[in-house]
């Protein structure tokens, strides 16, 4: 009976420190995943922390962009001021140049008939000369035939001087006037110069204004891309994250159940084992007290002897019993993992044209989709929807320049499209689309260098960080 006692008392303690084995694994087990949820949980709220931080410097970046803003419009103000003023003074430029090309057409004229009028005084000098000076009046006068003669000759003699004295009038103006003339093309051909200093001066002053806006435009640009990429970039790591801690959160349920299914099965198999234990010791207790009977009751023997193997066989079965049922229990279980399905695309090419530019990092960042060059084609070039969807956005988009967004639902996936830098767009938000349907024309408008197509596939929504852009050549063909 002792023996018997210890055995048992040996057996228990053999299974309680197997359970508390396995508790102290389980345990473990449980905290661990545990801590890693939690990890990911605090990665996560500073990973949001630090997207509030962004935030609050987007906010602080609009506030600079409005007065980057404020300070670009009133530069483009005083642009369009110095070039009015450029206007004004190539204007006056212009009429003092046509005024001074004037005043050479009379100059011109003006030496002409003094050059002239100097060929006759010569002729009207070398006659007086010739006749000794001076016009004999009288004889004149005396030799008239008659009177009316007379009056002829001395009309023809007034007409002589005042015809003299009108030459010599004549001259002196038109030296005069030449000489005005050319003192006045002396004035404007300074005032040419003055005006011309001035336009050179503005060309400078609108250069300079230009190219301060430039900088404003590009110090804002670099610093809006930067925010928008880091922010972009925080967005997808906390999606990985909010993935990781579902997948973590998911393992521990699993586990736990795991863990509960396993406690259950011990908890029968010991109550089994005491089971057999029970009917071990029950039986021996009967075999002490046959063999004690058997010394006193020889006519018992036989009955005594039937009840040991009877008991013998039932004890064997037992343990027979005991040992199998002691055996563990392997659950079958087939758990049965669906590969996604992968159908072909159904998307066709957005526009004619090469490929330019591919998916991937380009000028030492992502560029998220791939362009088709318009290749000097002249005239217009369609861009058609790449697959049936609806138009979840037509319009201007910063960066893209005229944009349409297309929503498509492919074998129960939600997968966006974008076509940026158009010329003209001819759809609009909410209108459903069909496949190959002209959506618009293929353009130069946004940061774009020469006229293509930017063409965006994403599996998912279209977000700012562009998180869910894949590369298009997998939905059409190159």
């Amino acid at each position: 009976m002792k023996k018997f006692g210890y055995v048992t008392l040996a057996a228990v303690m053999a299974l309680g420190s197997i359970g508390l084995g396995g508790l102290g694994n389980t345990a473990y087990a449980n905290e661990d995943l545990r801590s890693k949820i939690a990890d990911v949980q605090s990665e996560r709220g500073e990973n949001q922390e630090l997207a509030r931080q962004k935030e609050s410097e987007v906010a602080d970046l609009k506030q600079e962009m409005e007065t980057l803003s404020n300070e670009i419009n009133k530069l483009e103000k005083e642009e369009a001021d110095t070039a009015d003023k450029i206007s004004s003074k190539e204007d006056e430029i212009a009429e003092v140049e046509a005024h001074i090309e004037k005043l050479k057409e009379e100059i011109k004229e003006l030496e002409e008939r003094i050059a002239e009028r100097d060929e006759l005084l010569k002729d009207r000098a070398k006659n007086m000369y010739q006749s000794g000076g001076e016009v004999n009046y009288l004889e004149v006068i005396l030799g008239a035939k008659d009177f009316g003669d007379l009056l002829d000759r001395m009309n023809a003699l007034s007409t002589i001087a005042n015809q003299d004295k009108s030459i010599l009038d004549a001259h002196i103006q038109d030296h005069e006037d030449l000489e005005a003339a050319k003192t006045e093309v002396e004035e404007e051909l300074n005032k040419l110069e003055g005006h011309l200093a001035d336009l050179e001066t503005l060309k400078a002053d609108l250069e300079k204004q230009r190219a301060e806006k430039d900088s404003k435009r590009g110090d804002l640009q670099s610093k809006e891309e930067t925010l928008e990429a880091e922010l972009g970039e925080i967005e997808n790591e906390d999606e990985i994250l909010a993935q990781q801690e579902a997948a973590f959160e998911s393992e521990l349920a699993a586990w736990e159940e795991e863990q509960k299914r396993l406690a259950e099965e011990k908890k029968r198999q010991e109550e089994e084992e005491k089971k057999r234990q029970e009917e071990a010791a029950k039986a021996q207790a009967e075999q002490a007290a046959a063999n004690q009977e058997s010394t006193t009751q020889s006519s018992s023997n036989a009955s005594s002897s039937n009840s040991n193997t009877s008991s013998n066989s039932n004890t064997s079965s037992g343990s027979s019993s005991s040992s199998k049922s002691s055996q563990p229990q392997v659950k079958n279980e087939t758990t049965s993992s669906e590969a996604p399905q992968k159908s072909t695309s159904g998307f066709v090419r957005p526009t004619t044209g090469s490929v330019t530019s591919t998916y991937g990092t380009r000028w030492g960042k992502m560029h998220h989709g791939i362009d088709f060059g318009k290749n000097g084609r002249t005239g217009d070039v369609p861009i058609i929807a790449a697959k049936e969807g609806t138009v979840s956005s037509a319009g201007w988009m910063n960066g893209y320049g005229n944009t349409v967004i297309i929503t498509h639902v492919v074998d129960g996936r939600t997968v966006t499209t974008l076509y940026g830098h158009m010329e003209r767009i001819d759809v609009s938000a909410g209108q459903k689309v069909s496949q190959s349907q002209q959506i618009g024309l293929m353009g130069n408008t946004g940061q774009s260098y020469g006229a293509h197509l930017h063409f965006e596939v994403h599996e998912g929504n279209w977000n700012g960080a562009k998180s869910n852009s894949v590369n298009p050549l997998n939905y059409v063909s190159r």
